[in-house]
């Protein structure tokens, strides 16, 4: 079959599953929840599991299987799979040696690539139609709270006359709501503050390894205050004016660094913050829709958040590849200065 033929399928098929969705997969909202749900009766070693988590498992499962499909026949001149993803591995090479430089992009890519990859792929997967509708029937637990009743962990309150009718969700009794199975493990905050974590920690690595131990000395720096105690740049002894004058540029020099340490932390709340907050609205804003209108009526905006889900990987992919990058070119015009 050709490759022309190949993209027509695969665009019928999504089309025809998208149609039978409308028609066969229109369900009631389910509860809208900020944390990752726990699932009911799943533990491991005593700790429950969060769909969340059997996401992220199932991701990493994706992506090793798309390796190992994609090079168990390696050919030297690449087709199919194989060449499609040596063709997104040279892109994002090339683009990692334009901004890190050819010295550090092999050390650098594998970590920068595997979190292009794994967020882009948690981002996508949330967006598969109907999947909000897949998993466990839980009954809720209602508390009085004033004039509403509340439930724990719900996106708005209950209805205020229970009287009223309200459609369960696909497959759940009256009285129950549906626990996904699967959630994107972008929009759970512990997945995207982990990320961060390991984004900020290899930045660290990688500024030890370019620098030395000295490369802690920016964020605890004193050397500037304590030069201004001995002789200047030509061995002469400083008076007071210019110990003064030295003391304070060394002081600004200490206040740049608890700068830098504070912009560190900085780093990882404004990593999970951003990832979670555009991947969850956008899953939200298609779940309503699709609990409302016709799934079909829902592909414009399906389309707008695969775009969303690329940029927000790429923001995390380009981000953590510039901090690594200005980690070791600091040492680089040490080196220069000196």
């Amino acid at each position: 079959m050709k490759t022309r033929d190949k993209v027509i399928l695969a665009v019928v098929v999504t089309l025809a599953l998208l149609v039978g969705g409308s028609l066969l997969l229109r369900f009631h909202l389910p509860p809208v929840v900020v944390r990752a749900e726990h699932l009911p009766g799943v533990e491991l070693f005593g700790i429950q599991i969060t769909n969340a988590i059997v996401t992220a498992l199932l991701v990493d499962v994706i992506l090793v299987v798309l390796a190992f499909l994609g090079t168990r026949k390696m050919k030297l001149v690449p087709s199919g799979l194989q060449n499609f993803l040596e063709w997104i591995i040279e892109v994002l090479y090339g683009l990692t040696e334009s901004v890190a430089g050819s010295k550090w992009t092999p050390r650098f890519f594998i970590v920068v690539a595997t979190i292009f990859f794994y967020v882009l792929v948690s981002n996508w997967f949330g967006l598969v139609p109907g999947l909000a509708a897949v998993g466990i029937c839980e009954e809720h637990h209602v508390e009085e709270e004033g004039e509403h009743a509340m439930v724990p962990g719900l996106a708005a309150p209950l209805l205020d006359h229970p009287e009223e009718e309200v459609r369960p969700p696909l497959g759940c009794q009256a009285g129950q709501v549906i626990v996904p199975l699967f959630r994107s493990p972008s929009t759970d905050l512990n997945n995207n503050f982990a990320l961060a974590l390991v984004s900020v920690f290899m930045t660290q690595v990688f500024g030890v390894w370019a620098l030395g131990v000295n490369y802690f000395s920016k964020f605890l720096n004193v050397k500037g205050m304590l030069r201004a105690f001995g002789p200047d740049d030509h061995g002469q002894r400083r008076g007071c004016a210019g110990m003064l004058g030295a003391f304070m540029f060394g002081a600004i020099d200490f206040f740049v660094g608890i700068l830098e340490t504070i912009s560190e932390f900085a780093k990882i709340i404004s990593f999970s913050f951003r990832l979670f907050g555009n991947i969850f609205a956008g899953e939200v804003m298609l779940l309503v829709l699709a609990s409302l209108v016709p799934l079909v009526l829902t592909i414009p905006f399906l389309g707008l958040e695969v775009f969303v889900g690329l940029i927000q990987a790429f923001i995390f992919y380009i981000l953590t590849l510039a901090f690594f990058t200005i980690a070791t070119i600091s040492h680089e015009h040490g080196e220069e200065h000196h």
